[in-house]
């Protein structure tokens, strides 16, 4: 699997870090994990083909994590380069599917391609299986629904995303012994918010689900400020990476 981040950041502009999204690449899959704005326009900079995607799956609903949406569907609708027939799985939390016809009924035509068709799967203490791939879906201190996702591809490999979220002993169980564990850090240890993360609860959860490689993201200005890798290391002497806009991560 290849992991590429499109966005580290948050809805706050900030130089260089657009709103949350990851493009996951599998051996027959290619994936959209959340989607704000932004996030077709970075895939286009990094070379990466959005006609390829075949799968989305939204963590919640908030719109740093789904403002793309809809442009993806105008591209694939007027994108001349577009294959049509098509289909494309949306996964997402509780509600999505009201969510989703709400937005239709506002853009309906304009957006929608003819012959694209569109399976929505609502998840959230379930697993999903794509071919080779199997996703298992958790649920997330942020919202009433808001899920996450662990990816394992056939040799084991795993990636554990937990979109927005506080700290909460489901979620720990959701990574143990995971490869790679993505956790947002959104605010500094000083000014917690509630179900969010902080350096050093980034790191508890870290060490608790004993991943081998934790990767931290989903930043406000306010944290970029302040030495997150030595608070987080005080709890977890794993690898400690701060994601950055293009960043690829092969497991």
């Amino acid at each position: 699997m290849k992991l590429t981040v499109l966005g580290s950041g948050t809805l706050i502009p900030f130089p260089n870090r657009g709103n949350s999204g990851y493009f996951l690449q599998t051996d027959n899959h290619n994936i959209l994990i959340d989607g704000g704005s932004g996030a077709l326009r970075q895939m286009a900079t990094l070379g990466l083909d959005y006609r390829t995607i075949d799968v989305i799956t939204y963590t919640h609903l908030h719109p740093d994590h789904t403002l793309d949406m809809i442009p993806l569907l105008f591209t694939f609708k007027h994108d001349s380069r577009v294959t049509i027939p098509r289909s494309l799985k949306i996964m997402g939390p509780p509600g999505f599917k009201s969510y989703f016809q709400k937005l239709m009924d506002i853009y309906g035509d304009w957006v929608m391609p003819v012959g694209l068709d569109i399976e929505i799967q609502e998840v959230l203490r379930e697993n999903v299986v794509l071919e080779e791939l199997e996703i298992a879906c958790g649920h997330s201190e942020h919202t009433e629904h808001s899920v996450t996702y662990r990816f394992t591809a056939p040799g084991g490999e795993d990636i554990f995303y937990s979109g927005d979220t506080g700290k909460s002993r489901e979620l720990i169980e959701n990574a143990k012994d995971v490869s790679v564990l993505i956790l947002e850090c959104s605010f500094p240890d000083d000014d917690r918010h509630e179900k969010h993360l902080t350096p050093t609860l980034c790191g508890e959860i870290a060490s608790e689900c004993r991943c081998k490689r934790l990767i931290l993201t989903h930043f406000y200005p306010e944290v970029l400020e302040t030495d997150i890798v030595t608070v987080v290391s005080r709890f977890f002497n794993g690898t400690i990476d701060l994601a950055y806009d293009g960043m690829e991560v092969e497991i």
